[in-house]
């Protein structure tokens, strides 16, 4: 039996798009391409052996004119909430890059209407997948330090080109936190995110018009507290993630969150680090290339991934929040139980006609 094929629309062609497209399956089926640049389209037109017919600076013409079973949007985030809505009026599933919108309030909508319209909608958080944060995972669920009661997480790298965030009013927040965010929801499965507190800065010689450097304090449910740090105007590359448990402590260090190159010890209650390959037997990967599996079976009707729209509303809720702390002095900004976010951790029934 042939594999299903999955007919996509892409919105967008730029570096994100580039970066997928390896991560690719035999599933995969080009069947057009939306990009206001003409050399792009042309660039896309060959590498997916498409017709003419199949190339759009208009979105709203592809939709009407393409037979598709999803569209992939990786465009900037101001301008998602117009066009994944468009695409799941017409039911199409959805995969938007992070952040799937600017504001949590229209993530929460189209979250809403995804599930009317019964398609699925998914938000391109790929970075719980690396071999290091699968790790670091596996590490802590077999208890390899007890039960995590404190973290301490740096992340910074010199990025002096703003590039796509010249503009952006929250670069370090929407471009790099989106994925700490998430990866800490991966790494404490079952703690809730409760309250933030974030002060946000720009170095001298910083080119952001933005916050580039973000510090905060997390706090979770059962007692962990998270010190937080991620930018892009660091004069050299920063990564170190420390976390403390009832038996002891994990320490993590390398470059940047996207780089397998990691550096693990391992100290017990009391006592002193040493050395510790806690990612033997771990697969180094692509991370989209899992993304991809786990997207593809969500697609054809599989099990939600952590990834969903719906899901995703928790990272929303933690970006929206160390704004609002932001907007406030650095003041302390609830998450759960806040009723802003409250769409984030609400249940859902899992009979009603769509949970996507």
């Amino acid at each position: 039996m042939s594999e299903p094929v999955i007919r996509c629309l892409w919105v967008g062609l730029g570096a994100v798009t580039g970066i997928m497209r390896p991560q690719l399956g035999p599933w995969h089926r080009a069947v057009g391409v939306v990009d206001p640049r003409p050399e792009a389209r042309a660039a896309a037109q060959v590498a997916w052996s498409l017709p003419d017919s199949a190339l759009f600076a208009d979105l709203d013409r592809a939709l009407a004119a393409v037979e598709c079973d999803a569209v992939i949007i990786n465009t900037p985030a101001d301008l998602h909430f117009a066009q994944i809505s468009a695409a799941i009026a017409v039911g199409r599933h959805v995969l938007a890059a992070k952040p799937v919108t600017n504001d949590f309030a229209e993530a929460a909508t189209l979250v809403a209407l995804a599930r009317a319209r019964g398609v699925t909608l998914s938000v391109g958080q790929q970075i719980r997948y690396n071999r290091h944060y699968r790790s670091v995972a596996a590490f802590l669920a077999a208890g390899g330090i007890g039960e995590a009661q404190a973290a301490f997480f740096m992340n910074s790298k010199p990025r002096p080109n703003p590039a796509n965030l010249a503009r952006s009013d929250q670069p370090a927040l929407y471009e790099n936190a989106c994925h700490h965010f998430d990866s800490f929801l991966a790494l404490f499965p079952d703690r809730t995110p409760e309250y933030i507190a974030c002060d946000g800065f720009r170095p001298s010689w910083s080119t952001y018009v933005g916050p580039c450097m973000v510090n905060a304090t997390i706090a979770f449910s059962g007692g962990l507290h998270l010190l937080y740090h991620g930018g892009f105007s660091s004069q050299a590359p920063m990564y170190e993630f420390r976390i403390e448990g009832s038996a002891g402590a994990l320490r993590c260090r390398g470059l940047h969150m996207s780089n397998d190159t990691m550096g693990y010890e391992v100290a017990p209650a009391l006592g002193q680090f040493a050395s510790s390959a806690i990612d033997v037997g771990v697969e180094a990967q692509d991370p989209f290339r899992p993304f991809f599996a786990h997207w593809r079976d969500y697609v054809l009707g599989g099990a939600e991934p952590p990834f969903s729209g719906r899901n995703n509303l928790k990272v929303m809720a933690m970006l929206c929040a160390a704004i609002d702390s932001l907007a406030g002095d650095g003041r302390r900004v609830a998450i759960a139980g806040n009723p802003r976010y409250e769409a984030a951790f609400a249940r859902v029934d899992a009979a009603a006609p769509s949970a996507r």
